[in-house]
């Protein structure tokens, strides 16, 4: 723009193109009486004279859409940033099939806390001000917000000491139960563990709502338990003299869930099948192709006679609980387990222990002989028969 003064006015050449100048003329542009504007001879461009109120609200016009524009930009950025934070801070949910992680039912969860059947963990996952106002109904649950999980699980084992001190560092194959307020969290949570390698991830159903309101409601239904000698009879079938041979009968399955070690050590029942109690609640969860794949055996349906044990009943119990929860309605516990089998030399009594631990050496026994009597009576009373 080009001033010159005089006559006490503003006078300047503005460039505005030729176009602009006709669409301002035709648009009345610059028609105060205090204003006069006048075509240039040069091409392009409009001489103003005398300029007031006119260019002045134009360049405000100019200054307000450059803020609306920075303003825009920066509150672009700011959401930007406010995105990325959301999700660093919050893991991702990706819908997934089973068996990425199980299901477990409220009366299953608290008969884990109960019989301590397998090691296990249990991670509040909500935030810690939501733990604060409404506290975990289990005291030995750990709060790791579900932002914190995947570094809290790839702690050092000091690292995990010092933070978590009453709480063994969780192994890979552990029973993790992530608990939330309505389950959608923990579910979140599940996902993150089972990426990090940990293959036991469970969640409770329905949540921490779902827990209280299943422990106010109703009561646990109890299980079912089972002798040696009614064992024994489902199992075999009875000769003259007293022997027993083997015969399995179909759809009746006795399911051993000890750990690998445990059954090559000390011996199986004959006839078993063989499913660690650790696995359970994502088996339940596989068809029954990577079943049979997996573990070698047809797996059972809702029709099947199933009979779970272990060493005494503990883990058979939590089992039996998993397999009912599955709609298995008729599951048993043999609740003398292997170290009250005594009627095979070759299955072997032993005290508990743990993985790490030295092997106990077996219990001396004199085998027994079965009341196959006692057994069929039992049965027929349950119904088996």
């Amino acid at each position: 723009m080009e001033d010159e003064r005089g006559g006490g006015g503003l006078i300047g050449e503005l460039d505005l193109g030729s176009s602009s100048s006709q669409e301002n003329s035709r648009l009345g542009v610059g028609d105060d009486d205090d204003d006069i504007i006048e075509e240039s001879p040069k091409s392009g461009r409009l001489r103003i004279a005398n300029v007031g109120g006119s260019l002045t609200v134009l360049l405000q016009i100019a200054l307000v859409a450059w803020g609306v524009r920075q303003l825009r930009s920066v509150l672009a950025k700011r959401r930007q940033r406010a995105e990325a934070a959301q999700k660093a801070t919050e893991l991702p949910y990706r819908a997934v099939d089973p068996p990425e992680f199980s299901m477990l039912s409220p009366t299953a969860v608290k008969k884990m806390v109960e019989l301590d059947p397998v090691p296990h963990i249990l991670i509040d996952v909500r935030f810690p001000s939501a733990v604060r106002d409404a506290p975990s109904p289990f005291e030995t649950a750990i709060n790791i917000p579900e932002g914190e999980l995947k570094a809290a699980l790839q702690l050092s084992e000091a690292e995990w000491e010092e933070r978590f001190p009453s709480n063994k560092k969780p192994g890979r194959s552990d029973i993790l139960v992530f608990l939330s307020t309505k389950g959608r969290r923990a579910q979140r949570a599940a996902n993150a563990a089972a990426d990090l390698g940990f293959s036991g991830c469970c969640v409770l159903n329905g949540g921490l709502e779902a827990y209280e309101q299943a422990v106010k409601s109703s009561e646990d239904q109890p299980l079912k338990f089972l002798s040696r000698d009614a064992v024994s009879v489902l199992l075999h079938k009875v000769e003259k003299g007293g022997e027993v041979s083997e015969a399995a009968a179909p759809s009746v399955y006795l399911v051993d869930v000890r750990r690998h070690d445990e059954r090559a050590l000390y011996g199986h029942i004959k006839g078993s099948h063989h499913v660690p109690v650790e696995e359970l609640p994502k088996a339940l969860s596989m068809d029954s192709g990577a079943w049979e794949k997996t573990y070698r055996f047809p797996k059972f349906s809702t029709e099947d006679t199933v009979v779970f044990q272990c060493r005494t009943s503990r883990r058979a119990t939590w089992a039996a609980q998993l397999a009912h929860d599955f709609g298995m309605g008729r599951c048993f516990v043999y609740k003398d387990g292997v170290y009250g089998w005594r009627f095979d030399p070759s299955v072997l009594p032993y005290d508990s222990y743990e993985i790490g631990d030295a092997p106990p050496k077996p219990i001396d026994f004199h085998v027994e002989k079965m009341d196959p009597e006692a057994g069929k009576s039992e049965l027929q009373r349950l119904g088996l028969l």
